[in-house]
This record gives structure tokens, C-alpha cells and sequence, in this order.
């Protein structure tokens, strides 16, 4: 058989037709990169938007503060409600600062609370006259008001009464007190209380 009937022959039995068929079929399709995987990745995912809280939003956030809510929470509830505004970079920066300063003027309460707490210390007492009888018992008690103004005469520094800590004081004698100061600062001192002159005994 010659080579052009043997060709003949594999058209029509459909050989050509179906080899190129088998080829079509079995070709490879090219692989996704990896940035491509990436992309279709970060597609999947919920976008976010940053915003700052105009009010108190209950299980959300409190009023000034920096929330990264999705996009369609801020779009179809935040926004609309005006409780909410976008965080722009200018924003961010502002805030940025307000931070720094807030923890400045924190290290700063801080130092001079310890300040005060070391001249506490120095100082280490303040005396109180009061009137006694024969047995150094009072002749009434030791007030917390009493000793904030003996404090304030003697450092020119006002302190709340509710801040100090001092035992119930009915005898002549020394008594250690403490003082709530900042959060981590609590100064000590020591209160000393002295028998009252009686002056008219004395004019006799």
C-alpha cells in the first residue's frame, strides 16, 4: 500500500481526528502564581474600616476611641447614624500625639507624687496638740481633717481626707499614717500627739 492510501485510510477510520482530540483534552492548564493565590485570598476577606466613635457604642467602644469595624457595619450603621467618623491619616497622627502627651503628663503626676511622698518621709512627723488626762487618754479623738491640715500647714500641700489611712488615735503618743498618692505612689508618715497646755492652770 502506498504512503498517500495509508493516510486515506487513517482519515477515514478518524484517527487524525481523534489523536487531535486526545491532545486538546489532556493539555495543562497553567498554574495559578502565587500572587494570584493571594489575591484571590485577601478577596475572601472581610474589609475593614478604621474609625474613630463619636459616642459610646455598646460591646463596640467608648467616645474618641480608634475602631477597625468592616466596612459594611460602618456603611450601613455607623455612618448613617452619625456616630462615627473616618479615621484619616490626619486623625491618626492627632491621636498618635494625644497619646504621647497623656502618658508624658502620667510619668509626670507620677514624679511628683513620688516627690511629695520623699518629703513625707523627710519631714517624718507631724505633731498635733491635743487634751489628755492623767493617763494620756484624749479627751475625744484624732480626726482625719485634723491631720490633712496639719500636712498642709507645714508642706502647703492639700491632700483629700479620703485618702489617708490612719488608726483610731485615743492616747498620747506616735502613730504611723500613709497617704494614697497616685495609683503606685503612697507616701508614710508618722503623727505625733502631744498633751495640750492647759494655760489657765499655768496663770495660777
Amino acid at each position: 500500500m502506498s504512503l498517500i492510501k495509508r493516510i486515506n485510510c487513517f482519515s477515514c477510520c478518524g484517527w487524525v481526528q481523534n489523536t487531535s482530540s486526545c491532545f486538546k483534552a489532556g493539555a495543562v492548564r497553567p498554574a495559578m502564581s502565587r500572587s494570584t493565590l493571594v489575591v484571590e485570598a485577601n478577596k475572601r476577606v472581610q474589609k475593614k474600616q478604621k474609625v474613630i466613635l463619636l459616642q459610646d457604642i455598646e460591646k463596640l467602644g467608648s467616645t474618641g476611641q480608634l475602631m477597625n469595624v468592616p466596612v459594611g457595619y460602618w456603611r450601613n450603621f455607623l455612618q448613617p447614624q452619625g456616630i462615627a467618623k473616618v479615621a484619616s491619616e490626619r486623625i491618626l497622627e492627632d491621636l498618635r500625639k494625644q497619646k504621647e502627651s497623656a502618658v508624658r503628663a502620667k510619668m509626670e503626676e507620677k514624679a511628683q507624687s513620688q516627690a511629695f511622698a520623699n518629703a513625707l518621709s523627710t519631714i517624718g512627723k507631724f505633731a498635733l496638740k491635743k487634751k489628755a488626762g492623767d493617763k494620756d487618754q484624749l479627751f475625744g479623738s484624732v480626726t482625719k481633717q485634723e491631720i490633712v491640715d496639719a500636712i498642709y500647714q507645714q508642706t502647703g500641700r492639700s491632700i483629700a481626707d479620703f485618702e489617708l489611712e490612719m488608726p483610731d488615735i485615743k492616747t498620747l503618743g506616735t502613730f504611723e499614717c500613709s497617704v494614697k498618692l497616685h495609683p503606685e505612689v503612697t507616701g508614710t508618715f508618722n503623727v505625733l500627739i502631744q498633751r495640750e497646755k492647759n494655760v489657765q492652770s499655768k496663770r495660777k
